[in-house]
Protein backbone atom coordinates (compact mmCIF):
# COMPACT_ATOMS: atom_id res chain seq x y z
CA UNK A 1 0.00 0.00 0.00
CA UNK A 2 3.01 2.65 0.76
CA UNK A 3 3.79 4.58 3.63
CA UNK A 4 2.96 7.97 2.48
CA UNK A 5 7.33 8.79 2.65
CA UNK A 6 10.56 8.59 0.65
CA UNK A 7 13.87 6.43 0.71
CA UNK A 8 16.33 2.71 -1.06
CA UNK A 9 17.94 -0.09 -3.96
CA UNK A 10 17.68 -3.33 -5.39
CA UNK A 11 18.66 -5.12 -9.12
CA UNK A 12 16.08 -6.62 -11.55
CA UNK A 13 16.67 -9.00 -14.52
CA UNK A 14 16.70 -8.06 -18.06
CA UNK A 15 14.18 -9.70 -19.90
CA UNK A 16 15.89 -12.32 -22.37
CA UNK A 17 14.81 -12.28 -26.46
CA UNK A 18 10.64 -12.93 -26.16
CA UNK A 19 9.98 -16.42 -27.26
CA UNK A 20 7.81 -17.65 -29.62
CA UNK A 21 4.53 -18.08 -26.95
CA UNK A 22 4.75 -15.17 -25.81
CA UNK A 23 4.26 -12.72 -28.84
CA UNK A 24 0.48 -11.62 -27.63
CA UNK A 25 1.35 -10.06 -23.91
CA UNK A 26 4.36 -7.89 -22.40
CA UNK A 27 6.89 -9.45 -20.30
CA UNK A 28 7.87 -9.50 -16.55
CA UNK A 29 11.04 -10.01 -15.41
CA UNK A 30 11.60 -12.21 -12.27
CA UNK A 31 12.67 -10.52 -9.31
CA UNK A 32 17.01 -11.33 -9.44
CA UNK A 33 18.13 -14.30 -7.35
CA UNK A 34 21.15 -11.66 -6.23
CA UNK A 35 23.24 -14.52 -4.44
CA UNK A 36 23.25 -18.26 -4.17
CA UNK A 37 25.69 -20.89 -2.60
CA UNK A 38 25.45 -24.83 -0.52
CA UNK A 39 23.78 -25.50 2.31
CA UNK A 40 23.09 -27.57 4.59
CA UNK A 41 21.36 -30.98 4.61
CA UNK A 42 17.53 -31.02 4.49
CA UNK A 43 18.00 -32.85 7.66
CA UNK A 44 19.43 -30.11 9.39
CA UNK A 45 16.19 -27.91 8.81
CA UNK A 46 14.14 -30.62 11.18
CA UNK A 47 17.40 -30.20 13.97
CA UNK A 48 17.51 -26.34 13.56
CA UNK A 49 15.01 -23.89 11.85
CA UNK A 50 17.03 -21.40 9.13
CA UNK A 51 18.02 -17.94 11.07
CA UNK A 52 15.42 -16.05 9.41
CA UNK A 53 12.57 -18.03 10.50
CA UNK A 54 13.54 -17.74 13.97
CA UNK A 55 14.08 -14.47 13.69
CA UNK A 56 10.51 -13.20 12.11
CA UNK A 57 9.21 -15.32 15.23
CA UNK A 58 8.02 -19.07 13.46
CA UNK A 59 9.20 -20.99 16.63
CA UNK A 60 7.05 -18.96 19.37
CA UNK A 61 4.23 -19.41 16.30
CA UNK A 62 4.59 -22.73 16.70
CA UNK A 63 4.83 -22.87 20.19
CA UNK A 64 1.37 -20.83 20.94
CA UNK A 65 0.08 -23.39 18.00
CA UNK A 66 0.05 -21.10 15.24
CA UNK A 67 1.45 -23.05 11.97
CA UNK A 68 -1.20 -21.68 9.46
CA UNK A 69 -3.58 -24.87 9.30
CA UNK A 70 -6.53 -24.32 7.18
CA UNK A 71 -4.72 -21.72 5.04
CA UNK A 72 -4.34 -21.83 1.38
CA UNK A 73 -1.07 -20.08 0.13
CA UNK A 74 -0.64 -19.75 -3.52
CA UNK A 75 2.93 -19.55 -4.72
CA UNK A 76 2.77 -17.75 -8.23
CA UNK A 77 6.53 -18.10 -8.86
CA UNK A 78 8.74 -20.53 -10.89
CA UNK A 79 7.55 -24.11 -10.23
CA UNK A 80 7.67 -26.40 -6.98
CA UNK A 81 9.20 -29.64 -6.38
CA UNK A 82 6.25 -30.80 -4.27
CA UNK A 83 8.00 -33.98 -3.64
CA UNK A 84 11.20 -32.50 -1.79
CA UNK A 85 10.38 -34.21 1.45
CA UNK A 86 11.03 -30.98 3.35
CA UNK A 87 7.52 -30.26 2.22
CA UNK A 88 5.81 -32.75 4.14
CA UNK A 89 2.80 -33.33 1.44
CA UNK A 90 1.86 -29.60 2.18
CA UNK A 91 2.32 -28.90 -1.41
CA UNK A 92 -1.48 -29.95 -2.79
CA UNK A 93 -1.81 -28.27 -5.80
CA UNK A 94 -0.19 -27.26 -9.23
CA UNK A 95 -0.84 -25.63 -12.11
CA UNK A 96 0.82 -23.96 -14.95
CA UNK A 97 0.40 -21.53 -17.61
CA UNK A 98 3.99 -21.51 -19.74
CA UNK A 99 5.39 -24.34 -21.79
CA UNK A 100 6.92 -26.95 -20.54
CA UNK A 101 6.97 -29.25 -17.08
CA UNK A 102 5.17 -27.64 -14.09
CA UNK A 103 8.19 -28.55 -12.39
CA UNK A 104 11.06 -25.42 -13.88
CA UNK A 105 14.64 -26.01 -14.53
CA UNK A 106 14.78 -22.80 -12.13
CA UNK A 107 15.20 -23.42 -8.53
CA UNK A 108 13.60 -19.77 -7.52
CA UNK A 109 10.15 -20.89 -7.08
CA UNK A 110 11.17 -24.18 -4.91
CA UNK A 111 13.08 -22.09 -2.33
CA UNK A 112 10.46 -19.33 -2.16
CA UNK A 113 7.51 -22.29 -0.95
CA UNK A 114 10.10 -23.24 1.06
CA UNK A 115 10.62 -20.38 3.28
CA UNK A 116 6.56 -20.23 3.09
CA UNK A 117 6.31 -23.69 4.55
CA UNK A 118 8.87 -23.03 7.19
CA UNK A 119 7.17 -20.38 8.75
CA UNK A 120 3.74 -21.87 8.17
CA UNK A 121 4.18 -25.63 8.29
CA UNK A 122 1.16 -26.60 8.36
CA UNK A 123 -0.61 -24.26 5.52
CA UNK A 124 -1.40 -26.44 2.12
CA UNK A 125 0.63 -24.59 -0.70
CA UNK A 126 -0.74 -24.14 -4.31
CA UNK A 127 2.11 -23.95 -6.70
CA UNK A 128 0.88 -21.90 -9.87
CA UNK A 129 4.03 -21.72 -12.32
CA UNK A 130 4.20 -18.76 -15.01
CA UNK A 131 7.63 -18.85 -15.70
CA UNK A 132 9.28 -20.20 -18.81
CA UNK A 133 11.48 -22.94 -19.16
CA UNK A 134 13.92 -20.75 -17.99
CA UNK A 135 12.63 -19.05 -15.21
CA UNK A 136 13.54 -15.91 -16.14
CA UNK A 137 10.47 -14.62 -17.45
CA UNK A 138 6.46 -14.53 -17.31
CA UNK A 139 3.90 -12.38 -19.25
CA UNK A 140 1.09 -10.50 -17.68
CA UNK A 141 -1.86 -12.45 -18.85
CA UNK A 142 0.00 -15.77 -17.35
CA UNK A 143 0.11 -14.09 -13.86
CA UNK A 144 -3.33 -12.66 -14.20
CA UNK A 145 -4.39 -15.91 -15.01
CA UNK A 146 -2.86 -17.53 -11.56
CA UNK A 147 -3.87 -14.68 -9.58
CA UNK A 148 -7.62 -15.50 -10.75
CA UNK A 149 -7.12 -19.20 -10.25
CA UNK A 150 -5.82 -18.47 -6.82
CA UNK A 151 -8.77 -16.79 -5.88
CA UNK A 152 -11.37 -19.34 -7.45
CA UNK A 153 -8.85 -21.79 -5.37
CA UNK A 154 -9.65 -19.99 -2.11
CA UNK A 155 -6.19 -19.27 -1.25
CA UNK A 156 -6.20 -16.41 1.86
CA UNK A 157 -2.73 -15.29 0.77
CA UNK A 158 -0.45 -14.85 -2.33
CA UNK A 159 3.12 -14.88 -2.72
CA UNK A 160 4.53 -13.22 -6.05
CA UNK A 161 8.28 -13.01 -5.87
CA UNK A 162 8.28 -11.28 -8.87
CA UNK A 163 8.68 -7.64 -10.63
CA UNK A 164 9.27 -5.46 -13.32
CA UNK A 165 9.30 -1.82 -13.37
CA UNK A 166 6.42 -0.81 -15.45
CA UNK A 167 2.60 -1.42 -14.48
CA UNK A 168 0.68 -4.25 -16.50
CA UNK A 169 -2.89 -3.50 -16.84
CA UNK A 170 -4.01 -7.49 -16.76
CA UNK A 171 -2.03 -7.77 -13.43
CA UNK A 172 -3.11 -5.03 -11.53
CA UNK A 173 -7.05 -5.91 -12.22
CA UNK A 174 -6.48 -9.09 -11.09
CA UNK A 175 -4.43 -8.22 -8.16
CA UNK A 176 -7.53 -5.86 -7.52
CA UNK A 177 -10.35 -8.83 -7.46
CA UNK A 178 -8.21 -10.73 -5.11
CA UNK A 179 -8.22 -7.56 -2.93
CA UNK A 180 -11.56 -7.24 -3.38
CA UNK A 181 -12.06 -11.42 -2.23
CA UNK A 182 -10.33 -10.50 0.88
CA UNK A 183 -7.02 -11.89 -0.20
CA UNK A 184 -3.99 -10.58 1.13
CA UNK A 185 -1.61 -9.95 -1.79
CA UNK A 186 2.33 -10.06 -0.98
CA UNK A 187 5.21 -8.90 -3.38
CA UNK A 188 8.94 -8.34 -3.11
CA UNK A 189 9.37 -4.86 -3.27
CA UNK A 190 12.82 -5.57 -6.37
CA UNK A 191 16.17 -5.55 -6.44
CA UNK A 192 16.73 -2.34 -8.44
CA UNK A 193 18.79 -0.55 -5.13
CA UNK A 194 21.75 1.29 -5.64
CA UNK A 195 22.34 1.90 -2.01
CA UNK A 196 21.21 5.98 -2.34
CA UNK A 197 18.09 6.16 0.42
CA UNK A 198 17.00 9.47 -2.17
CA UNK A 199 16.59 7.31 -5.10
CA UNK A 200 12.77 6.10 -6.54
CA UNK A 201 13.01 2.06 -7.53
CA UNK A 202 9.46 1.35 -8.32
CA UNK A 203 8.62 -2.65 -9.03
CA UNK A 204 4.79 -3.76 -9.71
CA UNK A 205 2.87 -5.62 -8.98
CA UNK A 206 4.89 -4.86 -5.64
CA UNK A 207 3.93 -0.67 -5.88
CA UNK A 208 0.18 -1.46 -6.16
CA UNK A 209 -2.37 0.05 -3.91
CA UNK A 210 -3.66 -3.68 -3.10
CA UNK A 211 -0.28 -5.50 -2.56
CA UNK A 212 1.56 -5.88 0.91
CA UNK A 213 5.25 -4.42 -0.54
CA UNK A 214 8.60 -6.07 1.03
CA UNK A 215 11.80 -5.05 1.42
CA UNK A 216 14.80 -7.00 2.29
CA UNK A 217 16.96 -6.84 5.74
CA UNK A 218 20.20 -8.54 6.75
CA UNK A 219 20.49 -10.80 9.87
CA UNK A 220 22.49 -8.11 11.96
CA UNK A 221 22.31 -5.98 14.74
CA UNK A 222 19.73 -3.75 13.52
CA UNK A 223 18.64 -5.23 10.63
CA UNK A 224 20.16 -3.03 7.91
CA UNK A 225 18.48 -2.98 5.23
CA UNK A 226 20.22 -5.26 2.05
CA UNK A 227 22.16 -2.41 -0.41
CA UNK A 228 20.03 -4.49 -3.13
CA UNK A 229 16.41 -3.63 -1.88
CA UNK A 230 14.65 -1.32 -4.00
CA UNK A 231 13.13 1.88 -2.25
CA UNK A 232 10.61 3.61 -2.85
CA UNK A 233 7.25 5.21 -0.97
CA UNK A 234 5.15 1.91 -1.31
CA UNK A 235 7.22 -0.35 0.45
CA UNK A 236 5.07 -1.55 3.56
CA UNK A 237 7.35 -3.47 5.53
CA UNK A 238 10.56 -6.05 5.25
CA UNK A 239 11.92 -9.20 5.88
CA UNK A 240 14.91 -10.90 5.92
CA UNK A 241 16.07 -11.51 2.69
CA UNK A 242 19.87 -11.94 2.55
CA UNK A 243 21.68 -15.77 2.45
CA UNK A 244 18.42 -17.42 3.64
CA UNK A 245 18.45 -20.83 4.06
CA UNK A 246 15.41 -22.93 2.40
CA UNK A 247 14.44 -25.63 0.18
CA UNK A 248 16.17 -26.62 -3.74
CA UNK A 249 14.62 -29.04 -6.29
CA UNK A 250 15.31 -32.96 -6.12
CA UNK A 251 16.36 -32.89 -2.30
CA UNK A 252 18.61 -30.63 0.17
CA UNK A 253 18.78 -26.91 0.58
CA UNK A 254 20.87 -23.64 -0.26
CA UNK A 255 20.88 -19.77 0.42
CA UNK A 256 19.70 -17.08 -1.92
CA UNK A 257 19.21 -13.50 -1.34
CA UNK A 258 16.94 -10.90 -2.70
CA UNK A 259 13.69 -9.80 -1.93
CA UNK A 260 12.01 -12.94 -3.10
CA UNK A 261 13.47 -14.48 -0.23
CA UNK A 262 12.01 -11.57 2.06
CA UNK A 263 8.42 -12.03 0.75
CA UNK A 264 7.29 -15.21 1.93
CA UNK A 265 8.62 -14.66 5.14
CA UNK A 266 6.59 -12.13 5.50
CA UNK A 267 3.55 -14.32 3.98
CA UNK A 268 4.48 -16.98 5.59
CA UNK A 269 3.67 -15.02 8.82
CA UNK A 270 0.58 -14.12 7.53
CA UNK A 271 -1.00 -17.42 6.96
CA UNK A 272 0.39 -18.10 10.49
CA UNK A 273 -1.78 -15.03 11.81
CA UNK A 274 -4.40 -16.39 9.36
CA UNK A 275 -4.39 -19.92 10.96
CA UNK A 276 -6.34 -20.13 14.80
CA UNK A 277 -4.87 -21.62 18.08
CA UNK A 278 -8.07 -22.88 18.58
CA UNK A 279 -9.73 -26.35 17.65
CA UNK A 280 -12.94 -25.23 16.69
CA UNK A 281 -13.41 -24.01 12.78
CA UNK A 282 -14.27 -20.30 11.91
CA UNK A 283 -17.50 -19.61 10.38
CA UNK A 284 -17.73 -19.71 6.42
CA UNK A 285 -17.40 -16.52 4.51
CA UNK A 286 -20.53 -15.81 2.58
CA UNK A 287 -19.76 -15.30 -0.68
CA UNK A 288 -20.92 -15.32 -4.44
CA UNK A 289 -19.33 -16.51 -7.26
CA UNK A 290 -18.77 -14.36 -10.10
CA UNK A 291 -16.41 -15.33 -13.64
CA UNK A 292 -13.79 -11.87 -13.17
CA UNK A 293 -12.81 -12.92 -16.73
CA UNK A 294 -15.30 -13.01 -18.89
CA UNK A 295 -14.71 -16.85 -19.60
CA UNK A 296 -11.13 -17.63 -18.41
CA UNK A 297 -9.35 -20.84 -18.17
CA UNK A 298 -7.35 -22.12 -15.26
CA UNK A 299 -4.26 -22.33 -17.89
CA UNK A 300 -4.09 -25.87 -18.39
CA UNK A 301 -6.84 -27.23 -19.51
CA UNK A 302 -8.89 -24.63 -20.91
CA UNK A 303 -11.74 -24.55 -18.20
CA UNK A 304 -13.71 -21.39 -17.11
CA UNK A 305 -12.99 -20.48 -14.02
CA UNK A 306 -15.01 -18.76 -11.42
CA UNK A 307 -13.71 -16.54 -8.50
CA UNK A 308 -15.28 -16.32 -5.17
CA UNK A 309 -15.98 -12.86 -3.86
CA UNK A 310 -16.62 -12.56 -0.27
CA UNK A 311 -19.66 -10.54 0.48
CA UNK A 312 -19.77 -10.98 4.38
CA UNK A 313 -16.43 -11.99 5.73
CA UNK A 314 -16.43 -13.59 9.41
CA UNK A 315 -12.88 -13.43 11.04
CA UNK A 316 -10.31 -15.57 10.22
CA UNK A 317 -8.13 -15.97 13.03
CA UNK A 318 -7.61 -15.29 16.96
CA UNK A 319 -6.66 -12.18 16.03
CA UNK A 320 -9.49 -11.03 14.03
CA UNK A 321 -8.19 -10.68 11.10
CA UNK A 322 -10.60 -10.42 7.83
CA UNK A 323 -9.03 -8.47 5.23
CA UNK A 324 -6.22 -6.50 3.93
CA UNK A 325 -7.05 -3.55 6.18
CA UNK A 326 -7.24 -5.46 9.41
CA UNK A 327 -4.50 -7.66 8.72
CA UNK A 328 -2.51 -4.08 8.54
CA UNK A 329 -4.13 -3.20 11.66
CA UNK A 330 -2.98 -5.98 13.82
CA UNK A 331 0.52 -6.35 12.07
CA UNK A 332 1.37 -2.59 12.66
CA UNK A 333 -0.06 -2.84 16.28
CA UNK A 334 1.36 -5.95 17.68
CA UNK A 335 4.50 -7.11 15.36
CA UNK A 336 5.97 -4.54 13.83
CA UNK A 337 9.82 -3.44 14.84
CA UNK A 338 10.67 0.46 13.57
CA UNK A 339 14.37 -0.07 12.10
CA UNK A 340 16.62 1.81 10.37
CA UNK A 341 15.12 5.92 9.70
CA UNK A 342 12.63 6.56 12.65
CA UNK A 343 8.99 5.89 11.63
CA UNK A 344 8.10 5.01 8.07
CA UNK A 345 10.86 5.07 5.58
CA UNK A 346 11.14 4.32 2.15
CA UNK A 347 14.01 1.68 2.69
CA UNK A 348 12.05 -0.44 5.19
CA UNK A 349 8.80 0.49 5.48
CA UNK A 350 6.80 0.81 8.49
CA UNK A 351 9.44 -1.78 9.85
CA UNK A 352 10.37 -5.23 10.36
CA UNK A 353 7.77 -8.14 11.17
CA UNK A 354 8.40 -10.10 13.47
CA UNK A 355 6.16 -12.59 16.12
CA UNK A 356 8.78 -11.46 19.10
CA UNK A 357 9.73 -8.42 20.84
CA UNK A 358 11.86 -6.22 19.99
CA UNK A 359 14.17 -7.58 23.26
CA UNK A 360 13.54 -10.95 21.78
CA UNK A 361 14.49 -9.78 18.51
CA UNK A 362 17.90 -8.77 19.46
CA UNK A 363 18.56 -11.34 21.71
CA UNK A 364 18.40 -13.94 18.89
CA UNK A 365 20.57 -11.34 16.57
CA UNK A 366 23.25 -11.28 19.03
CA UNK A 367 23.75 -15.35 18.46
CA UNK A 368 24.30 -14.97 15.02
Amino acid sequence: MGNGTSTSSGLLREPPTEPADSKESPKIPAVTILEEQEGDTVESLNVSLPEGIKITGGVKLRDQGYTGKGVKVAVIDSGVDKDHPGFNGKVVKQEWYRSGTPLSRDYHGTHVAGTVHLMAPDAEIYDYRVFGRSGEYSIDRAIALAIDQAIADGCAVINMSLGGPFPFGPIGAAVKRAYDAGIIVVCAAGNEGDDNPLTNEVSYPASYEECVSVAAVQKKDGLPVATFSSSNAQVDYSGIGVNVLSLQPGGGVLRLSGTSMACPHVCGFIACLLSKAKADERPDDEVITDDPTGGGFCGCCGDSAAANVVTNPKPRSDFGITDDASLRKVLNEKFLVDIGIKGPDNETGLGFLSYLSKDELMAILDTL
